[in-house]
Formats: C-alpha cells, sequence, structure tokens
C-alpha cells in the first residue's frame, strides 16, 4: 500500500508540475494596508480550527478585508452544517488533485492575498495554493517553492493558533516597494 500511496503522491506533483508550466500568472503583490481581497484556504476538520479561523477572518473584515473562505474537510461526504465552501475527499480524484467545479473558481480568483491557514502540509490544499491566481500567495514553509511567494516556519508549533498569529505579524509588515 504504501508503494501505491508514493506512486499517487508522484502522480499529483507531475500534475500540478506540468500545469504550473502552461500557467502564466502575474503576480503583482500590494502592501497590506491596500489589500482588499483576502482568499483564505485552511483544513477544516478540526472544529477548533475552525473558530480560530472564524477569528482571524472577522479580524481581517474588522480592517475592512473582503474575505473568502474555502476548506478541505478530510471526510467522503459534504458536511451541510458548515458555513464556507468546502471539498472533501468525494470531491478529489484518485491523485488527490480537486475535481470540483467550486475550487476550480476560487483558484481563479485575483485576491489580493491568498492565505493556506494550514501549518502543516496538505497535498490538496498545496495544489490550489500553486495554481492560484492570487497576487501573492502565503502558506507554510514547503520544499515546494512553486506553491507560496512567502512562507512562514513555524517549526517549534504546529498548531494554527500560533501559525495564524505569525502570518498576521508578517502580513502586517509587508510594504509594497513600488509605493
Amino acid at each position: 500500500m504504501r508503494i501505491l500511496n508514493e506512486w499517487k503522491a508522484r502522480q499529483h506533483q507531475q500534475s500540478l508540475l506540468q500545469k504550473l508550466r502552461t500557467q502564466n500568472t502575474a503576480r503583482n503583490p500590494v502592501s497590506y494596508q491596500q489589500a482588499q481581497t483576502v482568499g483564505l484556504l485552511f483544513d477544516a476538520t478540526d472544529p477548533q480550527d475552525r473558530n480560530t479561523v472564524k477569528a482571524y477572518t472577522e479580524q481581517l473584515k474588522t480592517q475592512g478585508k473582503n474575505v473568502t473562505l474555502f476548506a478541505y474537510f478530510r471526510a467522503k461526504e459534504n458536511n451541510p452544517n458548515l458555513p464556507f465552501r468546502h471539498i472533501t475527499n468525494k470531491d478529489l480524484d484518485w491523485f488527490q488533485r480537486p475535481k470540483d467545479e467550486a475550487i476550480k473558481h476560487f483558484i481563479k480568483q485575483p485576491f489580493d492575498f491568498l492565505i493556506n491557514l494550514n501549518p502543516s502540509q496538505e497535498p490538496v490544499l498545496e495544489y490550489v495554493s500553486a495554481l492560484s491566481q492570487a497576487h501573492l500567495r502565503v502558506g507554510p514553509y514547503s520544499e515546494k517553492l512553486y506553491c507560496y511567494d512567502l512562507m512562514i516556519d513555524t517549526v517549534k508549533k504546529r498548531n494554527l493558533d500560533y501559525f495564524v498569529k505569525h502570518v498576521a505579524y508578517f502580513l502586517n509588515r509587508l510594504k509594497n516597494s513600488r509605493a
């Protein structure tokens, strides 16, 4: 089974790299203060993480940001009680690539910032981040440099609260060099 999973992971990776070669996305980052639209990606499986993301979303909204949420819920079926768009394992193909139209629409959105709020590496969320049309893609440190323009490394703590605090800290310090 391990060999099969490794093969599927390689196929996932090769497919993503092939798509990235044909994609030409202009990255025009703005300062955090100028940013108006923010896309948040996260793993919605843990209720505590959902609460953390909800609190961060409210914080962004009080700063005048238009926030769009999209989550990955590790289950076979959709959860109708979740108040945001999400995909499940049922929405992935055999190589763990999203096949749902809603996530394809999310990828095409030119957010000022796309933030992957998953402090550990999740292939589905990395796939979405890598293909995103966002002007600046923010996420956890990864060996896959093509997924993010800004990576936050929180090696010591891999919990979401800690990661969100660091994302907020660094984003608040972003300046537009063209301003």
